[in-house]
């Protein structure tokens, strides 16, 4: 049986580091750092020749005229984040043994409560103030907002949940958070304002947000919910990522768990690693 070749694309810092910790499991490692597929990427993986490739949570760019099954000729599972159109239609039209780890319940919830921590330390980084006392207003109540209003709140902050749906408003009800309906024309009452909703739902109905907020943090996925013209930067703060950014040696322990779990009984080859002699923290 031989050792499998792992490719690692991205350039978030948790990619690097999986591709570090992957090395010392002593497997064939690349790391492409680049944004993007293009011609040099498409040599690399012909010259290479992966068995596993795993790409970044956000989509690469293409910039070459297409993409072709030929530079995933060897490619027995290929690892994928969120997918633009072009990728998708790529995807489903292949054969290829693809794995969303976005769509791994556990990686969801762990990635999301380093998402939480991670707004503390771009917190503490652009504010130098402490948590304790404000009050912040979050947009949404899905994983990320209600593992980050738990934290804050054990910090003895404030958080206030803002949601147009009705189910979720009462859900926050009933966990005792204050809520409020987001609605047109609603104020921030100088709150600082954290979104975790990944929608470009910030129109003109919603612009009293930016008005009166102390600061606006989006922390949902790129490009943001940002959907106003004009330069909002000395109050919009968009923050994507933030678990490679802030926590990057955790993210990429969660990362390598994933993917490693999922390629042990890839066909012709082995990960050669045994989970428990690496200290995963």
């Amino acid at each position: 049986m031989t050792v499998l070749k792992w490719c690692i694309i991205g350039t978030d810092p948790r990619m690097e580091k999986l591709s570090i910790l992957l090395e010392q499991l002593n497997v064939h490692v690349l790391f492409l750092k680049t944004k993007a597929w293009s011609y040099q990427v498409e040599r690399d993986l012909l010259s290479f020749q992966p068995d596993i490739l795993v790409l970044p949570i956000q989509p690469l760019e293409i910039v070459t005229d297409s993409v072709g099954l030929e530079f995933f000729k060897t490619v027995k599972k290929c690892f994928i984040g969120k997918l633009s159109p072009e990728w998708t239609r790529f995807f489903e039209a292949s054969e290829l043994d693809v794995e969303p780890y976005l769509e791994d319940e556990q990686f969801i919830w762990l990635n999301a409560k380093l998402t939480a921590e991670g707004f503390i330390a771009a917190y503490y980084l652009e504010e130098h103030e402490m948590v304790a006392g404000k009050q912040f207003m979050i947009s949404g109540f899905g994983r990320v907002a209600k593992l980050l209003a738990t934290q804050l709140k054990r910090m003895d902050a404030h958080p206030l949940i803002v949601v147009r749906s009705s189910v979720q408003l009462a859900e926050a009800q009933a966990m005792g958070y204050e809520t409020r309906k987001l609605e047109y024309g609603i104020t921030c009452d100088q709150s600082i304002f954290i979104n975790t909703i990944p929608a470009k739902w910030l129109t003109q109905g919603y612009h009293s947000l930016l008005t009166t907020c102390q600061r606006f943090y989006d922390i949902a996925s790129s490009p943001g919910c940002l959907a106003l013209e004009g330069d909002y930067s000395h109050k919009y703060k968009l923050y994507t990522s933030l678990p490679g950014q802030f926590l990057k040696e955790d993210a990429a322990k969660l990362l390598f768990k994933c993917v490693t779990e999922s390629a042990k009984n890839v066909e012709g080859g082995t990960v050669c690693y045994k989970a428990n002699e690496l200290d995963l923290g």
